[in-house]
């Protein structure tokens, strides 16, 4: 066999050149972690669960309702004295939740997150598509967590974080992601738990040591 770095021949059984010193496990280990990146070890596909989304977004709804009423003050006489106006604005709150609840699902149906030997594969196809990868080196924390409505629903949220002070991974924000911060944040995640166990060990698996 010849040497990768200078192209002296060397015995097969060598470790390193006998002219310019090449380590060859060193290349050997770049190709496998090359072949590894290639396979899958682990998918998450985030499931659209529809008694969540439609109980948050109608929170969120009557949230911003509210809101405007406060701004518009004047919005509660025209309630009292139109009964009408106030049967109008339930209607396009519902409208509002309806559109958002397809947008979302529709988005669910492509999105999914690869987790291969040394890396993450973000990819959504909705829209315009859209694939990112981020290296488990630059990955600092990985979390689970289930709030009170996701626990009900039987799903959580896994929190991918990175070392960068500011950064833009995961789904948009129409989602009910969160856009802007140092990470990934994976919602609507069935078997949270067993899912982040395997996220952790796979992460962890991948982060060269310092």
């Amino acid at each position: 066999m010849f040497c990768k770095n200078c192209g002296t021949e060397m015995n097969d059984t060598a470790r390193f050149c006998p002219k310019c010193g090449f380590d060859r496990s060193g290349a050997i280990q770049q190709k496998r972690e090359i072949v590894e990146d290639n396979k899958i070890r682990c998918q998450v596909k985030p499931e659209f669960n529809i008694i969540y989304k439609l109980l948050s977004n109608l929170w969120k709804a009557i949230i911003y309702m509210f809101f405007i009423c406060f701004l518009f003050t004047n919005l509660y006489k025209f309630w009292s004295i139109y009964p009408v106006t106030l049967l109008w604005t339930i209607g396009i709150m519902l409208i509002y939740v309806v559109v958002k609840m397809i947008l979302e699902n529709m988005q669910y149906k492509d999105l999914e997150y690869n987790f291969y030997a040394t890396k993450i594969e973000y990819k959504d196809g909705f829209l315009n598509k859209e694939e990112k990868e981020l290296k488990y080196k630059y990955i600092r924390e990985v979390t689970m967590n289930q709030n009170i409505l996701e626990r009900i629903c039987g799903i959580g949220t896994i929190r991918i974080y990175t070392n960068a002070s500011s950064g833009s991974y995961g789904i948009s924000s129409s989602h009910n992601s969160t856009r802007g911060r140092n990470g990934i944040y994976i919602h609507c995640v069935e078997d949270v738990q067993e899912q982040y166990r395997t996220i952790k060990q796979i992460i962890d698996e991948g982060t060269p040591e310092d």
